[in-house]
């Protein structure tokens, strides 16, 4: 069998997807690491209280509120009642996950754990650490992202957010080898959902991570038969999308004047009721392509 463990920060939507990957999709974590130590924005690391006024100043109110709600949601250490959303506690006492903070996924005392718990592979989604040595080299399988983009498109911090900005009709999600290059590694999965314009920020997220669960399972089944999982190289220089980092004063207004929406009430009670976030028009995409990512196939 092959010993994985997942790394996020400690968010609602990380929290629905693991979930999912647990009690849906059946792929338990030799361990959880939760991203600790406050937030990374513009090359800066800022704790809880240093974030607030910071976001406030940088986003205004209904983005900073959005994302304080997430975070509060994820941080819980109980959750939703009978057959809901489990919190990350609940998760680990129910399936013996054990569950480890960190400030630094990479560093001496994260690594040596990992190495302790034998992990074959090392999987991260929304997640904001920038991995390295000697973590990147430490699981026999190396290290994998889930990213909610059709790579190498809609590279960067929040590729829903830009998908919706700039009005996709599709909705990607990625499963990709991690390298010291952000969402530059070969992809192994890729799967599509169409959206619809009503949906906000909150409910596309989660079906997108949870479209990559079934990803995450053929890639972990190829490896315990033995088998190397299919890839495919990105071509970065023929993205349609660039990269992008946080979103500009700019950028959230003209979402707004569009008529999107980060949340919904709804969102969240579908949430705490850990209803099925799949989405039914899923398809794959990749392992069908032939050409490297981001130029026409031949």
């Amino acid at each position: 069998m092959i010993r994985f463990a997942y790394g996020c920060i400690p968010s609602i939507m990380s929290l629905a997807f693991a979930n999912t990957l647990v009690r849906r999709g059946g792929l338990v974590p030799t361990s959880i690491l939760l991203s600790a130590g406050g937030l990374r924005f513009q090359k800066k690391r800022y704790t809880p209280a240093q974030v607030l006024p910071v976001f406030l100043r940088q986003f205004g109110a209904r983005f900073t509120g959005y994302n304080v709600l997430a975070g509060l949601g994820g941080s819980l250490p109980f959750g939703a009642p009978r057959g809901g959303l489990m919190s990350f506690q609940q998760l680990s006492r129910a399936y013996g996950i054990p569950l480890r903070v960190s400030d630094d996924f990479s560093g001496e005392e994260t690594v040596e754990a990992l190495r302790a718990q034998q992990v074959d592979l090392f999987v991260t989604s929304m997640c904001d650490q920038i991995l390295r040595e000697p973590l990147l080299g430490l699981p026999r399988h190396g290290c994998l992202n889930l990213h909610p983009s059709l790579l190498p498109d809609f590279r960067g911090v929040d590729s829903i957010f830009q998908a919706m900005l700039h009005g996709v009709p599709e909705i990607g999600t990625t499963l990709h080898r991690t390298t010291a290059r952000i969402d530059a590694g070969d992809v192994h999965g890729q799967s599509a959902f169409t959206r619809t314009g009503a949906e906000s920020h909150l409910a596309l997220t989660v079906k997108a991570t949870a479209a990559g669960v079934p990803l995450l399972a053929r890639h972990l089944e190829a490896l315990e038969q033995g088998r190397t999982p299919p890839s495919l190289a990105i071509d970065v220089s023929r993205a349609r999308f660039p990269y992008r980092s946080w979103p500009t004063r700019e950028e959230l207004e003209r979402f707004h004047a569009a008529g999107q929406v980060f949340w919904r009430a709804e969102d969240f009670r579908r949430l705490l009721r850990f209803e099925d976030p799949t989405d039914p028009t899923t398809r794959d995409v990749f392992p069908v392509a032939k050409a490297p990512l981001g130029t026409a196939a031949s």
